[in-house]
């Protein structure tokens, strides 16, 4: 006997079809966006970057002219820089290109480098093989989850570590900062990102905890089933 949802199930099945489309055009649009400012306006910088060294070897231009081109050259050269940080914000290159560890190991130094945290990350030495879909979220949740230790007070160190046993992918990121509590015992300003990160976990078949440590700061664990989202 086939059993008919009720309204509510149905509306409920509707939205979340309707956010799962919406992060997966999401991630699409931004992958698009980052092959556009990569082909194309990287080719107009680098054939403008040329043109300026070309005019720069003329042995009639007078030093006003000259300084003025080398101060556009920098210009330019300064916007491809931006381009790329662009670039990798929208999408990372190195996710798709070496996977999802070399992509976490990136992220990681870069961000707690650029602020100043002692950081450390455990890989296992085998990268599961991922479907696209599963490794960008990964990737996102890992992104959320140190946006959040950044949120916090006097942190000075983080650890990301990931494992691969009896079937499944857990990944846990912990820092020694002090969260800032809510009255019904929420984290201030956490409940949207844990909400996107349970929603992409959810997706995946997986699940998301969060617990504070006895001695202070918190760990964020996600986990998945690599069954369904394994590339064999």
């Amino acid at each position: 006997m086939t059993t008919v949802p009720t309204e509510s199930e149905a509306a409920l099945r509707e939205a979340q079809s309707l956010v799962t489309h919406l992060l997966g055009t999401a991630e699409s649009d931004k992958a698009a966006l980052a092959r556009i400012l990569h082909d194309e306006l990287g080719a107009l910088m680098v054939s403008a970057l040329m043109d300026l060294g070309s005019v720069q070897l003329q042995a009639d231009i007078v030093d006003p002219a000259r300084q003025r081109l080398e101060r556009a050259k920098e210009s330019i050269k300064n916007a491809v820089d931006l381009k790329r940080r662009v670039i990798e914000g929208l999408r990372p290159s190195i996710l798709d290109n070496l996977g999802l560890f070399a992509a976490l190991r990136w992220h990681l130094k870069r961000l707690c480098k650029n602020s100043n945290i002692d950081y450390a990350g455990h890989y296992p030495d085998i990268e599961p093989a991922l479907q696209p879909d599963a490794s960008i979220a990964l990737f996102r949740i890992a992104e959320e989850a140190l946006a959040m230790t950044l949120k916090r007070g006097s942190v000075t160190s983080s650890e990301l570590r990931v494992q691969v046993a009896d079937g499944t992918l857990s990944m846990s990121v912990s820092d020694d900062g002090t969260p800032k509590i809510e009255s019904d015992g929420h984290e201030v300003g956490a409940s949207t990102a844990l909400a996107s990160m349970r929603y992409r976990l959810r997706v995946l078949g997986g699940k998301l905890d969060m617990r504070r440590n006895e001695a202070g700061g918190s760990v964020l664990t996600a986990s998945m089933p690599l069954d369904a989202r394994s590339g064999h």
